[in-house]
């Protein structure tokens, strides 16, 4: 997907905001172009988006114009994609492996909630309903089978 057909998702169609995005819609417009940033670079991306106005404070609008992200989104598409690389199968795996000390093969889906709810870079309600949704399968009797789970997040799904 280019960036271009990514904004053009989420574009505003206001006259005072044609051309223009929110930049709350900064994370999944990265992921969308396969950029997998940690929260603190998310933070630092809407940020650098900002840019800077004429008496030397950041722009903060609320709202990204599209060339300004076309250029940011082409420095990090390809001189620093590598700071954003998705992790493979295998290290996803033995990431969920460490919730699973008897090696069963599976983490029990509340055990996992509790964990992205209270955890880390802690998820909100939505975003932990919508990685259960993703990751338990029907029938499963909420059991999370990390590696296959591993797989499709290691392909973003596709």
């Amino acid at each position: 997907l280019r960036a271009k057909d990514a904004f053009s998702l989420v574009e505003l169609q206001t006259k005072e905001t044609r051309g223009k995005c929110d930049e709350r819609e900064i994370p999944m417009l990265c992921r969308t172009l396969g950029l997998n940033p940690t929260q603190e670079q998310l933070l630092a991306i809407v940020e650098e988006l900002r840019g800077v106005g004429p008496d030397g404070a950041a722009n903060a609008t609320g709202y990204v114009a599209y060339q300004r992200f076309e250029d940011v989104m082409l420095d990090l598409l390809t001189a620093r994609r590598g700071e954003f690389a998705r992790d493979n199968e295998q290290t996803i795996a033995r990431a969920f492996r460490a919730f699973d000390p008897h090696g069963h093969g599976f983490v029990e889906a509340e055990h996992m909630k509790k964990l992205l709810a209270t955890q880390g870079d802690a998820f909100d309600e939505a975003e932990v309903e919508a990685m259960m949704e993703a990751a338990v399968e029907p029938g499963s009797n909420g059991k999370i089978y990390y590696e296959d789970f591993a797989a499709i997040l290691a392909s973003d799904g596709r």
